[in-house]
Formats: C-alpha cells, structure tokens, sequence
C-alpha cells in the first residue's frame, strides 16, 4: 500500500480512538461478549470466594498457633470493583519504568480466564502447604506459615491485576461492538504496522501524534523569561477539593518540558460545576450512581475541557472530557488521560480478532518511544508535544476568518 494512503487511514480513525461508547439500551438479546463476560466473571467470583475462605483459615491458625505473625497477613482479598457516580480513584505514585522492546499485547475473556484458572491451581497448593503447616510445629511451623502468607499476599496482588482484565475488557470489547466498521480499519492499520518498513511506520506513528487540539486553550508566551504556558479550562463537577488539587499538582508536574531556549509547561484552570447546575432542573445523579458518561459529559459548557466521574475504568475522549473510574491511577498514567484532553489520540494501535461466542480478543500495538501518549507507564513529555500544539492554534487562528 503507498505511504500515503497508509497515513491516510491512520489519519481518519485516530480521532476516535479513545472513544468507549456508550452501553447499548437494547439488553432483551445479550451480546456473545456480555455472556462470556458474565460467565468468566462469575468464575472470578467463586475463585474470589475461594481465596477469602483461605484467608481467614489460615487467619484463625495464625491467631491460635502464632499470634505474633498475625500482623503480617494484613487485609482480607480485596472486593469487586465498585463504580459509580463521584467516586474517586487513589492517585499514586508512578511504578519504576520498564522499557521492554516488544510492544504487543492481547487481552480476551479467553485469556482472563487462563489467568483464573492459573490462580486456582496456586490457591490449591497453599491449601496443601496449609495442611503441612498443620502437621508440624517449631521453627518448621514458622517457616510454612511465612511461605503462605507470602502466597497470600501474592494471590491478593494478582486477584487485583485481574480485576483489572475484567474492567478492561468490559470497556475495550463493548466499544468495539458499537463502532465495528472503525475497529475494522484499526485492525487493518495493527496488521500493516507490524510488517511495515521503519521509515514507513515512523511516519503512520507520526501522524498519530498530531493533535486536535480544543479551541479553548490559551498560549501565554513569557518572551522575557523564554516560557511559554498552556492554560486549559478543565470543567468539574467532583466535589472533593483536596483531590483536584492533587489532580491539578500531578498533572501539571508531568506535563513540563524544555528544548535549548524554551521552557514549556500547563496550567489548569479548575472551573468547579455542581451537578444541579449541570442537568439544570433535571434530576442530577447522585453518589454511586451509573451514569452514561458520554451523555453526562456533554452536558457541560463547551469553552473547556471536562474532568469527570462514573467510569468503569478511567478513559477520555480525545479533547473533550476524562471520565474517572475508581481503579488507582498512577500521576503519569494521569497525566497520558489529559494528554487526550490536548487533543492527542494514544500512540498505539487497538485492533480486534472476533472470536464468536467466546467475544473479541483485544490487539493492542505500542511504540517503543518514550512518548507519553505511547507509553502510559514511563512515557515523557517532549517539548515536541507543545509545539505541535502551538503550531495547531496558530494554525486555527490563521484560518479564522474574524
């Protein structure tokens, strides 16, 4: 296929890719993805059920055997992921960068639930190491319980990644069925980028990058000290004011860079709106509410960019709005959802294998750049970024005809 008409493929569907969609209203007929997912995810239960009945016998042989070890079991298996309506997620520190020169990744119900049944198997061996622990005691008993209660700790920490599967394949397979026809042609780009040429390649990754950067933002350009500073207008209706301003101090801390005469950095503009406000006499949702993000989001004014709650797992639509879920969020991985709210789409590809009554399989293909919006996880922050962005509304002030 010729260059151009490989960007221009690109250039067509990258605008929506961070869109999830809404759920379908029509639930008389469930989907084959909805029905595997219920499936796997009930069998996530039982295992979850599995793990707490193993938590709190080896709980109760702990306090009754070595009561001074009790205080390293620590908390019961974490609870299903509860979303809603104001609730927010942690902000926490950024994980240590791990740069791995593959970049492709698939994520299925098929795929989850090998992952369950792995975690089964584990479970059924610190049941067995449980019942030697039973047999023996001493230094020897010491030693067993320390082992399990490493494997717990262990089982407690990869039950969450799990959840974290569910969440996203719940979100990236529902958005898919809604919008196949996009997700056709994404798979089509995934396939030619992993046989493309380099210069090929760097070019199509090129035009992911470029920005459709919202009307709102202003440029203030400190000539005097060579700064040049971004201001957004993030509109919000989260009522809690010490997480803004975390919010507000992460991101602003990520979204900085500097070439060899310029400094560049953001400013967000927090504009706090109520939800009475926003449904204007219309019954607002209250906290814990499931909402229909996209619907609640277009409610707000249009002059700004919107920061938002509700969502399953934290997603944006690309210069409108980031809709939080309650999973934590790591400041960088925040930092890559406002990145969308600038108007950049993700630097990787989302594709899709139909795999008929077991769903879709997720296909996900990332740049081995250390750019933000390709690497959620250790990304940066250019001074490339800005400029495009500069470059952009200059553009869009050179064609405004007032």
């Amino acid at each position: 296929m010729p260059l151009f008409r490989w960007i221009a493929l690109v250039a067509a569907v990258a605008a929506g890719q961070a869109n999830p969609g809404p759920l379908s209203a029509s639930a008389i007929q469930q989907p084959a993805y909805v029905r595997e997912g219920d499936r796997v995810e009930q069998k996530f239960r039982s295992y979850r059920d599995r793990l707490d009945g193993f938590h709190k016998t080896l709980q109760t042989m702990i306090a009754r055997d070595l009561p001074v070890l009790l205080s390293e079991l620590q908390e019961a298996p974490p609870q299903p992921v509860v979303y809603g309506y104001q609730l927010l997620p942690r902000i926490v520190e950024n994980a240590p960068a791990e740069h791995k020169p593959v970049a492709s990744f698939s994520y299925s119900w098929a795929i989850t639930e090998g992952y369950i049944d792995n975690e089964g198997i584990k479970l059924d061996r610190a049941m067995d190491d449980y019942q030697e622990a039973l047999k023996v005691s001493g230094v020897t008993k010491s030693g067993l319980v320390l082992t399990l209660i490493h494997t717990y700790k262990t089982l407690v920490e990869d039950q969450r990644i799990i959840d974290q599967y569910l969440e996203y394949n719940r979100l990236w397979q529902r958005s898919i069925a809604g919008d196949r026809g996009r997700y056709d042609e994404m798979t089509r780009i995934y396939k030619l980028l992993q046989s493309a040429d380099v210069d090929t390649a760097n070019s199509i990754r090129q035009v992911l990058g470029q920005p459709l950067t919202p009307s709102c933002i202003q440029v203030i350009n400190d000539a005097e000290n060579h700064r040049v500073t971004l201001r957004i207008p993030v509109y919000t209706d989260i009522d809690n004011d010490a997480f803004l301003a975390q919010a507000k101090a992460s991101i602003e801390s990520v979204w900085q860079a500097k070439d060899t005469d310029t400094s560049y950095a953001v400013e967000l503009e927090i504009r706090k709106v109520t939800p009475s406000a926003i449904y204007d006499g219309l019954p607002a949702p209250k906290r814990g509410d499931h909402i229909d993000v996209k619907s609640h989001a277009a409610r707000f004014p249009s002059d700004g960019v919107v920061l938002t709650t509700g969502a399953e797992m934290t997603n944006a639509i690309v210069k409108r709005y980031v809709a939080l879920g309650p999973g934590d969020i790591s400041v960088r991985t925040l930092a890559h959802e406002f990145g969308h709210l600038l108007g950049f789409p993700d630097g990787y590809i989302r594709g899709y294998k139909d795999l008929g009554e077991k769903g879709f399989e997720i296909l996900e293909l990332t740049s081995a750049f250390d750019d933000i919006m390709s690497s959620p996880r250790d990304g940066m922050v250019q001074a490339a970024h800005f400029k495009l962005l500069i470059e952009t509304i200059k553009q869009r002030t050179n064609n405004d005809p007032n």
